[in-house]
């Protein structure tokens, strides 16, 4: 009767970048608000860098859990490749100004407010898996 229900997998990193982005898009309206078209730029430009890294961290995560080997050195520099990416897009927005700086480093860390928001939201509404109904 008391038979416990278990999470599907990755249903609760789907709640972290769904917040992720909320926050993002609610930060850019504020940046908007803020700073005018180059703060809701800055904004917009931090989240969408932040959302592209996050999901080549996600799909290099993937493929490595596939790889067999005493190495997984591929890995790893996909993981250098994907860093270096990273900072140079941060380096060329910050360089060329294409938005407001502090506007682009709020985007960079939305899904830190992302994961606290989930985490709310898993304390009020708990993800559960769908009951087997074998009727």
């Amino acid at each position: 009767m008391g038979k416990e229900t278990e999470v599907a997998p990755g249903a609760v990193a789907r709640r972290v970048r769904l917040w992720a982005r909320l926050t993002a898009l609610a930060l850019a309206g504020g940046a908007y608000g803020l700073g005018g078209i180059e703060g809701l730029m800055g904004a917009a430009l931090g989240g969408l860098v932040v959302e592209a890294n996050l999901s080549l961290l996600v799909l290099t995560l993937d493929r490595a859990l596939q790889w067999r080997g005493p190495s997984l050195k591929g890995t790893l520099v996909y993981f250098y490749l994907a860093f270096a990416a990273t900072a140079l897009i941060c380096f060329l927005v910050i360089r060329f100004r294409l938005g407001l700086p502090l506007a682009f480093l709020a985007g960079l860390l939305t899904p830190g407010s992302g994961l606290v928001l989930a985490w709310i939201s898993l304390t009020v509404s708990p993800l559960k898996a769908k009951p087997d109904h074998d009727c």
